[in-house]
């Protein structure tokens, strides 16, 4: 039952299931009904499902909700049958088991019609406003109007009708008798006259279908007729389904394919076709091992078994000849062999068809069946030549024989005997020969010369099934490597130009037969199924147009020169045991109108469950568009086309709008899959496509993956204030402890600066400035002039350098050791030469790059000069070296020889001791505030030795300084 949102269903005796044309689905609704027998389907106007089952009453299904209803007015042991819409009520026609019953539904109100108490009713069935039952075969049959409430019964007995099967002045009367589904008397071609009562009746504007049910010999037995126009057909015969127990049929709505619901045999579909096989058994052959075919010039189409000639015309065997026929002529001229064999067939310009068998050639003329004895040569294969000579094939041996039988002058050309070679096509294009073997490649006889094309010289499959000729040179090739060969004929050689693979289109791996027609079609057939290519398409720089049906169940075999071309320009194939015509203009197939669907959605390979507000209750379509949460970003859709009639010949393609840049190659499978999907509106655009139509069906569906929580707009805001406030915060804080760590600095440098004008005031004192006056006005008195000048000059720059980096931070190395330079000699001076330095640096030291606190050093040299060189009785020595480590640090040494400082204290008990000490104090402190403001790891640090000597007494004081690098 087809209801009006075009789904199927299917009433079993299993219960009820949804059809879609490839399998039934079982809706988890009807689970109730599971195992439960349902007999038919209905529907209201509101689109609900009615339907009577079994055991278990009427039943309403609204997409979602099974309900059943309690029929209390209906006899207990009585049983529901059929049910079918009242026309003029909104309610049902119910048959049982005890007649038919009017239930409406707005009072919900079942009366049986009393005319039709006791008879068992098994189908009702509608016509204009009268419900037509059926009852058993035994039973009257009868009709009830629902305007009038009456019923007429009618028998086959009281029917006076008699139809005789094919005659055409009744098919207008019958036609009229089956759909009204009257009982009535049909006379088969045997003369046998049954007593027929129609079933069923599925009929378009086209076509009717009519199951029909009838007694023979006391059995019930069934047929299904056609009625195409004028012309009636028995489809039971015709699809072998004879055997087959029909319990119902069924046409969709615009369609012509007819379905059958058999009982055992599952649901059977039959359909119109362009090809039809022919049975040479039906055909009266009593051998079914085809040879060979060809189209007469009266159209009439020769087929040759393997010991029988048959003449065919309008699909009727017109004349068979027989072996017996064969040998009977024969007889007096040669001795025929028990297993008399035929090779193939030709035709001469004269119409005579021309045989060649084990024993040489026959000749038959079709208009009078006269058959001929010619001899002249063995042949498994030939060709009639345009001068009228016959070129044979025979025992790897191509030679010339005139009709008369005699030899030929032409050459003769032999291939190897280590290998039997097959010819699988001979042909003539002008005065060119072509001759296709299936081991050799293809040999040409063109002037008086045999060449051959294969491998080694063309690029060609040596196994050639197939070849055609055009006026222009363009050859077509086929052969068993599924490619399809373009070539270009020029005088030594034979070039391919192009091919069409499977890249264009191409189903199959052997191309078993080609066939050009007058439209400019090329027609292929492959182990796969047959195809239709526009040649006009074939080129490099366009889209090659093609159709293709494929075989399924039935086999092309290796057709080669098997295959003719009649007069109606359909194509005719000698198959193994089967002979099938190639309807090439088919007028009467069904466009491609089915439409595309979504059949399943998978996340994380898991099955989507949606709510119920999610789809559609009675299709279990997704409404648009199907949102999907963010984590659900691993997505496949499968998708397919209902009832289409050939499902291996779809082929789809498909396009995520927002997403992908192309579209995805044609291709049989039925799922897009896309994994890591960002978030986003999109849409899944589908093509649709039959190989053998041209017509491309669109499909589209909108879908969206939402955006993550911690990226929709409000959280991204919200995010952004509190980062916002976050970094308002941190830079405040982090302002607020820069304004500290600067004014602790400043205050640090202010500590700095400050120590440094009381070290430079503490340095400056007035001792040492006196006693460098007293010492320039002594070197006056000595008349020590330029000794005067020199120490004036060296005491100014030491006065000028400390005044100078009196205020800097740090100073390069040179700087500071010229400053040392200039401060020892003046001591040196002063003190009268009592001691010597030596400033040493290390050679992997730039004095000029490398930075230091000034004045730092000074001090520790002063201390070292007045305390313990000037109070040793010898001579003095102070050295002063530099030292870097590998990181940078600096490392001021200074050695010298003096009392040491235990010995110092007691010689040193004056007041200056404590300016001395004061200044080294404040160095310390220096020191202290350096390491806080600048420490990068290493800090400011100095160790004060005493040196003692082999005597075990005091000989000097080390001081070590060290500098972090900066």
């Amino acid at each position: 039952f087809e209801d009006s949102r075009g789904l199927v269903w299917l009433a079993t005796d299993a219960g009820l299931f949804e059809f879609t044309g490839e399998g039934i689905k079982f809706r988890s609704e009807l689970s109730r009904l599971n195992g439960e027998r349902i007999n038919s389907i209905s529907e209201d106007e509101k689109g609900n499902l009615w339907f009577s089952s079994l055991g278990v009453g009427i039943c309403k299904f609204d997409g979602r909700k099974l309900s059943v209803l309690q029929l209390d007015s209906l006899r207990k042991e009585s049983e529901l049958t059929c049910l079918v819409k009242d026309v003029e009520r909104e309610g049902f026609i119910i048959g049982s088991s005890d007649g038919v019953y009017r239930y409406v539904l707005k009072n919900k109100s079942l009366k049986r019609i009393s005319q039709s108490a006791g008879k068992s009713v098994v189908k009702i069935r509608q016509y204009a406003n009268r419900i037509v039952t059926n009852t058993n075969l035994q039973a009257n049959n009868f009709e009830f109007n629902i305007k009038s409430n009456q019923i007429l019964n009618y028998s086959i007995e009281k029917n006076t009708d008699q139809v005789r099967l094919g005659r055409q002045e009744k098919l207008s009367s019958l036609k009229s008798i089956l759909i009204r589904g009257k009982p009535f008397k049909l006379q088969i071609k045997n003369g046998e006259v049954l007593n027929v009562d129609v079933v069923e009746v599925e009929a378009n504007e086209k076509l009717g279908f009519y199951l029909l049910r009838y007694l023979e010999k006391g059995i019930e037995k069934q047929k299904i007729i056609k009625l195409e126009g004028s012309y009636l057909s028995d489809l039971s015969v015709e699809k072998k389904i004879g055997d087959f127990r029909v319990n119902t049929i069924f046409l969709r709505k615009g369609s012509d394919y007819l379905w059958l619901g058999t009982q055992g045999h599952g649901v059977v579909q039959i359909h119109n076709s362009n090809f039809t096989y022919f049975d040479p058994v039906l055909l009266g052959f009593e051998n079914c091992l085809l040879q060979d075919l060809i189209c007469d010039q009266q159209g009439n189409i020769v087929v040759a078994s393997k010991n029988e000639i048959g003449i065919i015309s309008n699909s009727q065997i017109k004349k068979c000849l027989k072996s017996k026929d064969f040998k009977s002529i024969c007889n007096n001229k040669i001795e025929c062999p028990k297993e008399f064999t035929i090779y193939k067939l030709g035709e001469d310009e004269k119409g005579l068809i021309w045989i060649a068998t084990c024993k040489g050639f026959f000749t038959l003329n079709t208009k009078n069946y006269l058959l001929k004895y010619v001899g002249i040569t063995h042949a498994e294969n030939f060709i009639i030549t345009p001068d009228q000579e016959l070129l044979c094939f025979w025992n790897n041996q191509l030679q010339f024989f005139k009709k008369s039988g005699l030899k030929s002058k032409k050459p003769v050309f032999s291939l190897p005997k280590t290998t039997r070679v097959s010819v699988s096509k001979m042909l003539v294009q002008d005065s060119t020969l072509w001759i296709a073997t299936r081991q050799k490649g293809i040999l040409r006889y063109q002037r008086n010369k045999f060449k051959i094309f294969n491998r080694k010289n063309s690029n060609i499959h040596n196994v050639v099934n197939d070849i055609l000729a055009f006026a222009d040179s363009t050859i077509i090739v086929g052969g068993n490597n599924g490619l399809i060969y373009k070539m270009k004929s020029k005088l030594n050689s034979l070039l391919v130009v192009d091919s069409i693979t499977s890249l264009d289109g191409l189903v199959g791996t052997t191309i078993q037969g080609i066939q050009y027609l007058s439209d400019k079609s090329l027609w292929c057939g492959t182990n796969l199924g047959a195809h239709r290519f526009d040649l006009n398409t074939w080129k490099k720089d366009s889209v090659l147009q093609f159709k293709f049906w494929n075989s399924k169940d039935n086999y092309f075999d290796r057709t080669g020169d098997k295959s003719i071309v009649d007069l109606d320009q359909n194509i005719w194939v000698c198959t193994r045991d089967k002979i099938l015509k190639v309807n090439t203009k088919n007028e009467n197939e069904k466009i491609f109108d089915a439409e595309i669907s979504l059949k399943e959605i998978q996340i994380h390979n898991d099955d989507w469950l949606p709510d119920s507000s999610q789809v559609d209750k009675w299709t279990n379509t997704p409404y648009e568009p199907i949102s999907f949460k963010y984590n659900e970003d691993d997505l496949s859709f499968t998708f397919g086309v209902d009832f289409c009639q050939n499902v291996s010949n779809l082929r789809f393609r498909y396009f995520l709008e927002g997403f992908d840049d192309k579209w995805s190659k044609w291709s049989t499978s039925k799922k897009a899959v896309y994994s890591h999907l960002p978030s986003g509106d999109y849409i899944l655009k589908v093509e649709g496509k039959l190989l053998s139509q041209t017509v491309i069906i669109p499909y589209s569906f909108r879908i969206s993956l939402k955006t993550p929580w911690w990226k929709s707009w409000w959280f991204i805001v919200l995010l952004s204030s509190f980062f916002m406030g976050i970094v308002y915060l941190s830079m405040s804080f982090y302002a607020d402890m820069i304004r500290r760590k600067e004014k602790a600095r400043t205050k640090q440098f202010n500590r700095i600066i400050g120590l440094k004008m009381r070290s430079l005031q503490n340095q400056l004192d007035p001792h040492f400035i006196f006693n460098s006056l007293n010492s320039i006005q002594s070197f006056i008195l000595e008349e020590k002039k330029e000794v005067a000048l020199e120490y004036l000059s060296d005491f100014s720059n030491v006065l000028r350098k400390k005044i100078n980096n009196a205020n800097k931070d740090y100073v390069p190395l040179s700087d500071e050791i010229g400053y040392l330079q200039h401060y020892l000699k003046l001591e040196q001076m002063r003190f009268s030469n009592k001691f010597s330095y030596k400033i040493n640096i290390s050679a992997i030291i730039n004095p000029y790059k490398f930075m230091l606190p000034p004045m730092l050093i000074q001090p520790f040299l002063e201390n070292a000069i007045k305390y313990g060189l000037t109070g040793s009785e010898t001579k003095g020595d102070l050295d002063v070296s530099f030292e870097v480590e590998q990181d940078g640090y600096l490392t001021c040494t200074i050695i010298d020889n003096g009392v040491g400082r235990t010995r110092s204290k007691s010689l040193h008990q004056d007041s200056n001791i404590k300016i001395h000490y004061k200044t080294l104090s404040i160095t310390k402190d220096r020191i202290k505030l350096l390491n806080k403001v600048r420490n990068n790891g290493r800090v400011y640090a100095y160790s004060v030795e005493d040196l003692i000597g082999e005597n075990g007494l005091p000989n000097g004081t080390r001081v070590e300084i060290g500098f972090p690098k900066q």
